[in-house]
C-alpha cells in the first residue's frame, strides 16, 4: 500500500516554466534524452503519419512538446469514448485521413491538443480553426515545443 501510494505521489509534480523550457530546449539541441515513457510513445510512432490507439487517458499534453522537441514534427492527441490516439505529423501540420478524419468528422474522436514546433507562444493556425469548424468541435489546444505553454483556441479568427 505505501509503495502505491508512493506512486502516485511521484507522479504529482510542479515545474517552474523556466525549467521546461531549459528541459525541452536540451531535448531540442541533443542535450537530453526523452524519459522512458516518451521514448516508448515514439518508438511506437516513429514516422510522420504513423498513429497509435492507447489506453485512454494515457497520455499528457506535455508528451506533445517533448515529442516535438525531439524530432521537430506536430504531434496530436486525439480522444475517443474508450482510447487515446497519438498521432504523428510533420514539421508543419497534422493531415488526418482515412479512418482518423473519419471519426473527427463524426465526433468518434476529440481533438485535444497539437503541438507547434518553433513557436515560444503558441498561435493557433487559420488552418488549425477551419478544422475545428469543418469537425463540429467548440474548442481545442496548441502546445508550444519551445516553452510548454498552451493555448486554448475555437473556430473563431478574432478571439
Amino acid at each position: 500500500m505505501d509503495e502505491e501510494f508512493d506512486l502516485k505521489i511521484a507522479s504529482l509534480s510542479l515545474a517552474s516554466s523556466r525549467s521546461t523550457r531549459v528541459s525541452l530546449a536540451g531535448v531540442r539541441v541533443g542535450r537530453y534524452d526523452l524519459n522512458e515513457h516518451r521514448q516508448k510513445l515514439l518508438s511506437r510512432v516513429p514516422k510522420s503519419g504513423n498513429y497509435v490507439l492507447l489506453e485512454k487517458d494515457s497520455l499528457e499534453i506535455m508528451d506533445l512538446a517533448y515529442l516535438t522537441a525531439k524530432t521537430k514534427d506536430e504531434f496530436a492527441i486525439l480522444r475517443g469514448k474508450n482510447e487515446d490516439v497519438l498521432f504523428h505529423g510533420t514539421s508543419m501540420s497534422c493531415r488526418f485521413t482515412g479512418e482518423l478524419e473519419e471519426g473527427l468528422r463524426t465526433h468518434k474522436y476529440e481533438l485535444v491538443c497539437h503541438s507547434h514546433p518553433g513557436e515560444d507562444e503558441p498561435e493557433p493556425s487559420p488552418e488549425d480553426r477551419t478544422l475545428l469548424r469543418k469537425i463540429g468541435q467548440r474548442s481545442s489546444m496548441v502546445i508550444s515545443a519551445r516553452t510548454g505553454r498552451i493555448s486554448e483556441f475555437t473556430e473563431e479568427p478574432f478571439e
